[in-house]
């Protein structure tokens, strides 16, 4: 999975966090980062914040086009009705609102992978976790 947001903290504790639930993560800071991430591998989610230094998490999944992630997350501080049905329309998956648990993420995660059909990878397997 990709992990996108501009805040070098943020991106570096969602990392974290994700790998200690199994999952197996880059990190990028930047939209053009994650163009350049995605263009030359798949992914299958992105969890990423809206506003970005470099453009809005709207204006990469369009860009990407059918090269996008299957499952797109939205942690974002941007909560209105308005604001979760852009997302949606934008193609994402969840529009979560910060400040997100670990484990918020998490389910959320998996209910749209599982939604997906996409299989989780080995190293998301991790014991106890369903």
């Amino acid at each position: 999975m990709l992990v996108l947001d501009d805040d070098e903290d943020n991106v570096l504790i969602l990392e974290a966090a994700l790998q200690t639930s199994g999952y197996e993560v880059r990190h990028a800071r930047s939209c053009a980062e994650a163009q350049a991430i995605l263009t030359g591998r798949t992914a299958d989610a992105l969890v990423t914040d809206l506003r970005l230094g470099d453009g809005t998490a709207f204006d990469l999944v369009a860009a990407l086009g059918k090269k996008r992630p299957r499952v797109a997350v939205l942690v974002t501080g941007f909560g209105s009705p308005e604001d979760k049905r852009a997302s949606a329309e934008a193609g994402f998956q969840a529009h979560l609102v910060k400040p997100v648990t670990l484990e918020l993420l998490d389910r959320t995660l998996r209910r749209a992978l599982e939604a997906a059909s996409v299989p989780p990878s080995p190293s998301s397997q991790a014991p106890g976790r369903a």
